[in-house]
């Protein structure tokens, strides 16, 4: 059984944290979800190049981290993943009362449902949408101000045309309730940033030379606490450019991770 619904780098993301254990154990990542999903799809990790698949395993270390810490400070939120493709952060995560939503195109959403590729709960749904900018999940996240939120949009604008990513935070910002949050990869092309500045807003360069700004989402310090628990408690320090994970191996190649807010 191959996944021939699912693009390539999706499938490169569940591979590295499959042979994380075995082929990478100084960096301390376990997915047994991970592992049984590969086996079932036939994946071997032989067929892909180590470095990339070192690389997938840390990506996925930075984020985990900064999941964790906002369901430490808020356990009964609730987490929808962007092109989540086939992820397995909840079963790393959960902690028994948070609430997640895997929000994917129609054919990596059939195929994980077809094959059972989820973790059996009721508080994981997967869901289908027809684009990264689509608003019919914006819109019905809308009078959920009172519940914690987290997007997560790992990977999910990596080689995206700029009107498209423009089009998602344009449209978040008008839809999402102040307090919801934002993890993305902050390598994409057009690149993401967050000027030094207290008050500084993400901003994206623009093909024709501009600069396009959106005023709601703001940078969220990282805590550069050993656990979760830790940084919940942490007093709030200034916002920094880029949320960095500090503490993995030296050697690995850390992505880049913005953690945002909308004001």
């Amino acid at each position: 059984m191959t996944p021939a619904a699912v693009p390539g780098d999706v499938v490169l993301s569940l591979v590295g944290r499959a042979a994380a254990r075995s082929r990478f154990p100084e960096l301390g990542l376990s997915d047994p979800w991970a592992e049984a999903m590969a086996a079932t799809l036939d994946l071997d990790p032989a067929g892909f190049d180590e470095r990339a698949l070192r690389t997938e395993a840390v990506r996925t270390m930075a984020v985990d981290r900064l999941v964790r810490r906002f369901f430490a400070r808020n356990p009964r939120g609730l987490a929808v993943a962007l092109n989540a493709g086939l992820c397995t952060r909840f079963s790393r995560v959960d902690n028994g009362t948070l609430r997640w939503v895997d929000l994917d195109p129609p054919p990596v959403a059939d195929f994980k449902c077809a094959h059972r590729l989820s973790q059996a709960s009721d508080r994981h749904a997967i869901a289908r949408r027809c684009s990264i900018a689509c608003t019919g999940w914006m819109d019905c996240l809308r009078g959920a101000g009172d519940v914690p939120m987290l997007v997560i949009a790992e990977g999910a604008l990596e080689r995206q045309p700029h009107a498209l990513v423009d089009a998602f935070f344009t449209q978040a910002s008008a839809r999402l309730p102040r307090g919801a949050e934002l993890i993305v990869d902050c390598e994409p092309s057009p690149p993401l940033r967050t000027p030094p500045g207290q008050r500084a807003c993400l901003e994206i360069p623009t093909p024709d030379g501009s600069v396009a700004r959106y005023p709601r989402l703001r940078a969220i310090d990282v805590d550069d606490a050993d656990d979760a628990d830790d940084a919940a408690a942490a007093p709030p320090r200034r916002p920094r450019e880029v949320s960095r994970e500090p503490r993995l191996p030296r050697g690995a190649e850390s992505p880049s991770v913005l953690h945002l807010r909308f004001e």
